[in-house]
C-alpha cells in the first residue's frame, strides 16, 4: 500500500513520523478493525511514537429482552 501525503508547511521528518503511525494503525486494524472499542496511541516524554494499544471486546453475549 502506498499513501501519499502532501501538506504544505510540514517537514519531511514530521511526514515520516505520521507515515509510521498510520502504517501501524492500518496494519494492526486499529482504524477499521475495532468495533465498540478504542485505539490508544502511546508516546514517550520526547513525543516519540512508542505503542498502539487496542482495547475492545471481540465477543460479548447480548442480553435479550
Amino acid at each position: 500500500m502506498k499513501i501519499e501525503i502532501k501538506i504544505e508547511g510540514v517537514s519531511k521528518e514530521q511526514l515520516e513520523k505520521y507515515a509510521e503511525i498510520l502504517t501501524v494503525l492500518i496494519s494492526k486494524g486499529a482504524l477499521d478493525g475495532v468495533r465498540g472499542g478504542k485505539t490508544i496511541l502511546h508516546f514517550d516524554a520526547d513525543g516519540n511514537f512508542m505503542a498502539c494499544q487496542l482495547d475492545y471486546t471481540p465477543w460479548r453475549r447480548r442480553k435479550t429482552i
